[in-house]
């Protein structure tokens, strides 16, 4: 069996149908619960099964569309990677002079870089695919550039070409 359990909101799963009714009867001598059925959503997570062939799907199409409209990104291109081709970050491409500091947040003012990285954070629960590409632009969150802002938009335009993607786990 398997409890899930975020602030009020919990999902059991489990084979045994017995254990999972003695589990919420239990709970509900302490608690108020409200049993909702099989699973279908969780904390912005869509979660949809393929009972013959055991399988769960998980995926976050709703919550990457509200990043790319709030983004004002819903015409940008499509990309087919999560990171541009032979793309590489660094320090050195951090602004050091205040001009350039001036030059990247004229670039920026519209997409604020951290609030963008912590919400492509919480996207890689159910996308792995794009797990590296957010933990390199996160390091740079203290002094970053025009350059690590133009690969978080890009993850941004990858996730937009494929919010139909899922994680499935099964057999």
């Amino acid at each position: 069996m398997l409890v899930l359990v975020y602030v009020d909101d919990m999902a059991i799963v489990g084979l045994d149908g017995i254990y999972l009714v003695s589990l919420k009867s239990f709970l509900s001598k302490d608690f108020e619960i409200t049993d909702l059925g099989e699973l279908k959503h969780i904390l912005g997570v869509l979660v949809s099964r393929d009972h013959p062939r055991y399988l769960i799907y998980l995926n976050q199409a709703v919550y990457i569309q509200r990043i790319v409209t709030h983004f004002s990104m819903k015409g940008s291109f499509l990309v087919s990677t999560p990171l541009a081709i032979k793309h590489s970050l660094s320090l050195s491409q951090s602004p050091k002079t205040k001009a350039k500091k001036r030059a990247y947040q004229d670039y920026t003012s519209y997409i604020p870089y951290l609030s963008l990285v912590g919400l492509l954070l919480f996207a890689i629960q159910t996308r792995p695919d794009i797990q590296f590409a957010v933990g390199l632009v996160a390091q740079f969150g203290s002094n970053l550039g025009i350059a690590h802002h133009k690969a978080t938009k890009h993850i941004l335009c990858y996730l937009k070409g494929t919010t139909n993607y899922n994680l499935v786990l099964g057999r």
